[in-house]
C-alpha cells in the first residue's frame, strides 16, 4: 500500500489485543524467548526460522497426530516445498474434537442468507 492510499479499515487496540494471531505471538515469543512488537517481526522470524516457526503452528494449534520428525522437505523450492512430510493425522478428527456451541462453521451467501453450525451440530451432521 502506498503513502497516499488509506485503508478502508483497521482494527482497534482491543481487537488487535484479543485476535488469535496476537495470542499466538505472545505464546510463541514465550517457547522462543522472543517478543514479536508486531506482525512483521513475527513473520520475519517464519523466514529466517521456518522449522521452528511451523513446528509452533503444529503445537499452538493442537493438531491431534504425529508430526513426523523432517518438518519441511525441499524449502528452496516456492511451489514444490513439502511441510511435514513423515505427518500422520485425522483430519476429521482435528475437525471435529471440538464440542459446544460455537460456531464450527458459518455461512453466507451473496444475498446475504446465514446458516450458522455449532460444533454439536457438525459433530451431529
Amino acid at each position: 500500500m502506498s503513502a497516499t492510499e488509506t485503508p478502508l479499515w483497521q482494527p482497534d487496540a482491543s481487537r488487535i489485543a484479543a485476535a488469535n494471531l496476537s495470542h499466538f505471538m505472545v505464546w510463541c515469543g514465550e517457547r522462543h524467548q522472543r517478543r514479536f512488537e508486531n506482525y512483521d517481526a513475527l513473520w520475519q522470524w517464519s523466514v529466517d526460522n521456518p522449522e521452528a516457526f511451523w513446528c509452533a503452528i503444529w503445537e499452538y494449534c493442537e493438531v491431534e497426530g504425529d508430526a513426523g520428525v523432517r518438518t519441511i522437505d525441499d524449502i528452496t523450492r516456492m511451489p514444490g516445498a513439502r511441510w511435514f512430510p513423515e505427518a500422520r493425522l485425522n483430519f476429521a478428527q482435528n475437525l471435529l474434537r471440538r464440542r459446544g456451541n460455537g460456531d464450527a462453521l458459518v455461512f453466507c451467501d451473496e444475498e446475504s442468507n446465514y446458516r450458522r453450525l455449532s460444533h454439536d451440530e457438525l459433530r451431529g451432521a
